[in-house]
């Protein structure tokens, strides 16, 4: 389990154009809720965001967050669980967090990291992440940081499914079994087009129909 810290102050500025000036200043708004918590409005530096989410954990590290208004500091443990992004820029515009109860089973992604390169890949095989994320139910102390999965011996035709993982104790993965998480496919052949043959019955008839149209033009000049 991952953990760091994440100093942010709360938001004053509300709507669209309160937004829009916290954007301008380089910062983002954002908001922290959770199961019997008011939702708190905040003031986020994406920089120190970034920082405090530099963890093997990544976007799963929890985050010890302190909201500083006036000479107050509140103190919330959370998970980040939203990131909204322009389109146009691709900056983020709006981060959402999840305050935790210790004692409660959240779900979460956990991303799926995979190590050596396939054997089948090395003849030829084209090699296919099914899932790059795993959807797991456990305690806040207990989210895996990944799952790592060595490929290097997969030949053409081979998969890696769900039941292979290793879990810690208290961790459920909300996936079927049977499900593949990697596999390595055969490479495509490309097809190559046949020319196309002519019908020899549409042949016999463009034949037949010159045949028949010579006879007439014949007995035409002997009238």
């Amino acid at each position: 389990m991952a953990q760091n810290i994440l100093n942010v102050i709360k938001r004053k500025r509300m709507g669209k154009s309160g937004a829009r000036e916290i954007r301008k200043e380089g910062n983002v708004p954002a908001v922290l809720y959770g199961k019997g918590t008011e939702p708190l409005s905040l003031v986020i530096n994406p920089s120190e965001l970034k920082t405090a989410l530099s963890t093997e954990a990544g976007e799963n590290t929890l985050l010890e967050i302190r909201v500083k208004e006036g000479e107050a500091d509140t103190q919330k443990l959370s998970l980040l669980r939203e990131v909204q992004y322009d389109h146009l820029t691709s900056k983020p515009i709006h981060f959402d967090f999840q305050a935790l109860d210790m004692n409660e089973k959240i779900t979460v992604n956990v991303p799926v990291h995979l190590e050596g390169r396939p054997k089948g890949v090395k003849e030829g095989g084209i090699l296919e992440e099914v899932l790059r994320e795993i959807n797991v139910e456990c305690l806040p102390t207990n989210i895996p940081n990944s799952f790592t999965l060595d490929v290097e011996e997969l030949d053409i035709g081979d998969s890696i499914h769900v039941s292979s993982l290793e879990l810690e104790e208290g961790v459920t993965i909300l996936h079927e079994p049977e499900d593949t998480i990697v596999t390595v496919l055969a490479p495509k052949v490309e097809e190559v087009a046949e020319p196309e043959e002519e019908l020899e019955g549409e042949e016999g008839a463009g034949e037949e129909g010159s045949e028949e149209a010579g006879e007439e033009e014949g007995s035409e000049e002997g009238n």
